[in-house]
């Protein structure tokens, strides 16, 4: 009887080994999606695009479809973004809270300054990025740059991947990225990414929309236009998808408009884990609720929460990576400590972010061109939570569960209509609130915050929602509620579409 077994189970081994082979073979060239392309520009603010002449941007307008702007997480920075974009998850869920973070269960810190934990699988794994997404159904991967994909995660790892280095010529990206397309049709990559920092650093050193980064969007430009060329060499540009981003905006900082924690804590009795327009503070020798109490209040530019007590529209509770209070400050406000401010031997930060994702000024880039939009469209400011979900659509994969959404692309994708925004301002007995409306969502502008809302219910006028804001209208009267603040008898005083 024995004897007999092995053989069958030999025959069972070789069908299983068999099978797992077949499963991680790409897929045949005709059952292959088009190859999609996704590009950051870090710190491209939403209103970058007036300021300089950038063909190469206006050629992917032209053929495709643009948001006003593109909503990020918080905090907005970019380690957070960058990996919300490519797994659907807020940082409160993916565990990428900050650029520089701490790990209580590990007792260990992240910082991008620290090349082993940037290429550590460990801090990434909470949620499944993209291209792990792609290389599990079949797909290849390419990654020229991208905040984790230097790091196995969950056992694999891109296909094609590079060790970032700030230092890599433009050019040489874009070659690559030609020469990875250039592959044969079973070893081409199906998703690649493609990141240029030049943008952001030149807003940090001299704040936005000053001349060095004007500069850098035009150098950043005239190589996105040798890309184009290239894909339109190859019969590419129209037959594949571009999605185009930036990972946050920038604001103006002053060396005047710093808050001193040390002012108000003595930071020997805490950990904080990263500075800047937010403060990460862990209770080591103090209790939670005696340091809210001691900056409760402290400086008038300066909120502070528990976790428990952290805005819900933040999403960002959830996490063990989140700190136990969390410190903001308002917009061009920083928070930082003494001794770090006096060891600056000269200021040279004159451009940040990391504030409220709903600020304006802290909104990014949103263009799709390629075969599933129209050309010439426009909607609404985006959601950079549901681009994993639109990008794993369109590469015909089965997104793992999280907490985006395809809902507000989907009537936009090969609809063969060119999308348009429906604009309404309205008055509120006094107050004004600017009505941007889309397909299956809108955003909402109050003061310098927008909202993006979905499209909850049509039967009644039209009513829309997101954590913490609602707005219903008929077209002409309209009421909101925005953070706990309401608006009503608001009526109508300008309409276009």
């Amino acid at each position: 009887m024995m004897r007999c077994l092995f053989p069958l189970l030999g025959l069972l081994l070789a069908a299983l080994l068999l099978t797992a082979c077949q499963g991680s073979r790409p897929l045949a060239e005709e059952d292959r999606p088009p190859p999609l392309l996704l590009i950051s520009i870090d710190g491209f603010r939403h209103d970058y695009f007036d300021l300089a002449d950038t063909p190469a941007l206006d050629r992917l307008v032209a053929g495709g479809l643009k948001a006003d702007s593109l909503h990020h997480v918080f905090p907005t920075k970019t380690f957070p973004t960058h990996y919300t974009m490519v797994t659907g998850c807020y940082p409160g869920t993916h565990g990428v809270v900050a650029n520089s973070m701490w790990d209580p269960d590990r007792d260990a810190r992240f910082s991008l300054g620290n090349r082993d934990a940037v290429g550590d699988g460990f801090w990434y794994g909470a949620c499944e990025p993209l291209w792990v997404t792609a290389e599990n159904q079949r797909l290849t991967a390419a990654t020229f740059f991208w905040p984790g994909s230097e790091a196995r995660i969950l056992g694999v790892r891109p296909s094609f991947w590079k060790p970032y280095a700030a230092d890599t010529p433009h050019r040489e990206r874009i070659e690559t990225v030609l020469e990875w397309l250039d592959l044969p049709a079973d070893q081409r990559p199906d998703f690649l990414t493609l990141y240029f920092s030049s943008v952001d650093s030149m807003g940090h050193r001299h704040g936005p929309r000053a001349d060095p980064v004007r500069d850098a969007l035009i150098d950043v430009d005239q190589h996105l236009e040798m890309l184009l060329d290239g894909l339109e060499e190859r019969g590419l540009l129209d037959q594949m998808h571009i999605v185009l981003t930036s990972d946050h905006g920038m604001s103006w900082v002053d060396f005047d408009q710093y808050i001193m924690l040390d002012d108000y804590l003595d930071l020997s009795r805490v950990r904080v884990s990263d500075w800047g327009p937010a403060a990460q503070i862990w209770a080591t020798d103090m209790e939670v609720e005696d340091i809210v109490a001691a900056l409760d209040g402290a400086h008038p530019h300066l909120r502070v929460w528990a976790r428990e007590d952290i805005p819900d529209r933040y999403h960002f509770g959830s996490h063990r990576r989140v700190p136990d209070v969390l410190a903001e400050a308002d917009l061009e406000w920083m928070i930082s400590n003494k001794p770090y401010m006096m060891g600056r031997r000269q200021f040279s930060l004159y451009g940040m972010h990391g504030w409220d994702p709903a600020l304006l000024e802290m909104h990014g880039l949103f263009v799709i061109h390629g075969p599933a939009v129209a050309a010439g469209g426009a909607m609404p400011a985006v959601r950079s939570v549901d681009l994993n979900d639109l990008m794993a659509h369109l590469l015909g994969l089965e997104a793992p569960a999280n907490d985006g959404s395809l809902d507000s692309f989907r009537p936009y994708l090969d609809s063969g209509r060119a999308g348009q925004i429906e604009h309404r301002v309205y008055d509120c007995q006094g107050e004004r609130l600017e009505a941007r409306i889309g397909r299956a969502h809108m955003a909402l502008h109050v003061d310098e915050f927008v909202h993006v809302l979905d499209l909850v219910d049509a039967d009644d006028g039209r009513r829309f929602a997101a954590t913490d804001v609602a707005f219903q209208t008929d077209g002409v009267t309209a009421r909101a509620e925005v953070d706990g603040r309401r608006f009503s008898a608001c009526r109508a005083v300008m309409a276009n579409r």
